[in-house]
């Protein structure tokens, strides 16, 4: 099979008409091949593989690579949600319909998720070295898919009936510019933002599912100098790896060890990501009581319900600020900055 492999990335690299177009006839032909034979290609892990993979593809043809690698391990079924440019999230529960969110809403796919796709998610849960057992049965972890991010939630038996998965998907970097146009956020919520940025507060980012809080959270590591030290302490590994940022990325789900761990790293700011188990909210209250600027989201529906939330877990109010997001339903799906509060 490798000489095919070496054919078809000769086509890719021609000028033919045939391959400006799409895929010529002998790519049509020899693809399933291909995939098969990229199939049993493994780098050191499950993310370089599919790195490498989705290079290889990518050279035959762009149109098709996300479909191809995502062939190789197993999650055909998903292909044309991920190639919809207009689908946010898909949720797969086996034997019933996956139901996507769309720019423009919910709705009802006219296909019944199977159970080897949540298998296939589930090994890949397993190669990135997450445990996923009926004693920790819910967890998340990332994949990277070309210019795609995937934030992968994995639910299994006795939380649920049967395993399923909640699959978000962002699309490419979200600048400040691109919220400022959409009218996420106006010029003066972000000179608010900045400001407190340059403060040193800790900021928590809050807001119902799929309101943008790890979106923003982004943008707002965008507005930290490049040079200060951060750490980033995500499972599903959010944020983007950027060679003009000093950045540590850890996708240790032990969050409050992490944070103890940072003191021998001489670290400026500490990103949490989601606060959403116990643990969550003691390794953010310990950062903040060792004196680490620390950044996070938290679902919440108000900052009155968010200040209850921390202050329960004994977080204090002093430097603290919060940014409270919204989203509603009325021709498609808008998101908001709708309060900003700081002690």
């Amino acid at each position: 099979m490798y000489p095919i492999l070496k054919r078809l990335l000769e086509c890719a690299e021609c000028k033919s008409s045939c391959v400006e177009k799409g895929i010529c006839d002998f790519a049509k032909e020899e693809l399933p091949l291909v995939i098969k034979l990229l199939s049993r290609v493994f780098k050191k892990s499950i993310d370089e593989t599919l790195d490498f993979r989705y290079g290889v593809l990518r050279r035959i043809n762009e149109k098709m690579a996300i479909r191809g690698v995502l062939a190789t391990v197993g999650l055909e079924e998903l292909s044309p949600f991920l190639e919809d440019r207009e689908v946010e999230d898909i949720v797969v529960i086996p034997g019933r319909p996956i139901y996507i969110t769309r720019k423009s809403g919910k709705e009802k796919a006219d296909v019944t998720a199977e159970l080897k796709t949540v298998k296939s998610l589930l090994k890949i849960a397993y190669l990135k070295g997450v445990e996923l057992t009926t004693s920790n049965p819910s967890l998340r972890y990332g994949l990277k898919l070309g210019d795609l991010r995937l934030r992968i939630s994995l639910d299994l038996p006795p939380v649920v009936p049967v395993p399923q998965a909640y699959i978000r998907i962002h699309r490419g970097k979200i600048a400040v510019a691109d919220m400022l146009k959409s009218g996420f956020i106006t010029e003066e919520q972000l000179k608010t933002v900045y400001a407190w940025v340059k403060e040193g507060r800790h900021i928590v980012i809050t807001g119902p599912p799929g309101s943008g809080k790890t979106t923003l959270l982004s943008v707002i590591d965008d507005l930290i100098p490049g040079q200060l030290q951060r750490v980033y302490i995500d499972e599903a590994d959010e944020f983007d790896d950027d060679p003009d940022k000093n950045q540590i990325k850890i996708r240790n789900v032990n969050k409050l060890r992490e944070v103890y761990a940072s003191l021998n790293r001489n670290i400026d700011i500490i990103i949490i990501g989601e606060l959403q188990y116990e643990e969550h909210f003691n390794a953010f209250k310990t950062a903040v009581e060792i004196g680490l600027q620390t950044l996070a989201t938290m679902h919440a529906t108000s900052v009155k319900d968010a200040l209850k939330r921390l202050e329960r877990r004994g977080i204090s109010r002093e430097n603290l600020a919060i940014i409270q997001l919204a989203k509603r339903y009325d021709e498609g799906i808008e998101r908001r900055v709708v309060e900003l509060y700081a002690s």
